[in-house]
């Protein structure tokens, strides 16, 4: 999947996407804990596979991320995604102990981890652009904490934006159907309220009546 705006993700996978965070999102009960050993195994997997891919489209190989020269045993729990877990990590990382969320997916089987490729992109607020574990049924969800976000729309998304008050979209259910345009009106203890779907007139006649934000993010490939 290849988006044209630039990623505004709170946490986001890859293995140059391992987000510093100040909170504990794992501090409760772990499901599991990943030794340190793990951890790296699961970085140079990661480093060594967009290599590969680099070398099979002919682009320059690409610079891994500073990689860690310490790291603790990480505490992990199981996202509302399935097969996606959550882990808060504690790493030495350029000379400064650093704690960071990163996600991790379950392997082929159900028998170790990965890095998470998949997409759980900040849309607005606490509304996330979150794809499944393989990547794929790109949907929006509301972040009611760091474990789960509720669906609120998808699991197909074309085109999205949001502001403090309203996330639009822009969907269809198969790539022959007509775009079907929806707002969510945002509230400040849950998802909020969906109207739609709407025609383009219908559509451009509330953005203009109720200032709704532009769509600035598209999605090109999926």
């Amino acid at each position: 999947m290849t988006r044209l705006s630039p990623l505004r993700a709170a946490c986001f996978s890859g293995a140059a996407a391992l987000l510093a965070v100040a909170g504990g999102a794992c501090a409760a009960q772990p499901d599991f804990t990943l030794s340190p050993e793990l951890q790296a195994s699961i970085e140079k997997a990661a480093i060594a596979r967009e290599a590969a891919l680099a070398e099979a489209r002919r682009l320059p190989a690409p610079t891994p991320p500073p990689s860690p020269t310490q790291r603790k045993p990480a505490a992990c729990r199981m996202t509302s995604i399935p097969d996606v877990a959550l882990c808060h990590e504690t790493v030495r990382l350029q000379g400064k102990w650093t704690e960071r969320d990163v996600r991790y997916v379950r392997g082929a089987g159900g028998v170790g981890w990965l890095d998470f490729q998949g997409t759980y992109e900040v849309v607005a607020g606490r509304y996330r652009l979150a794809s499944d574990a393989q990547g794929e049924a790109l949907r929006l969800c509301w972040e009611r904490d760091a474990l789960t976000c509720e669906t609120v729309l998808g699991p197909r998304i074309d085109q999205y934006g949001g502001d403090e008050r309203h996330v639009v979209i822009a969907r269809r259910d198969a790539p022959d159907d007509a775009v079907g345009y929806y707002y969510v009106q945002a509230a400040k203890d849950g998802p909020g309220t969906v109207h739609g779907p709407l025609t383009a007139g219908a559509f451009a006649r509330e953005k203009l009546k109720l200032a709704l934000p532009e769509f600035d993010g598209i999605i090109v490939s999926r």
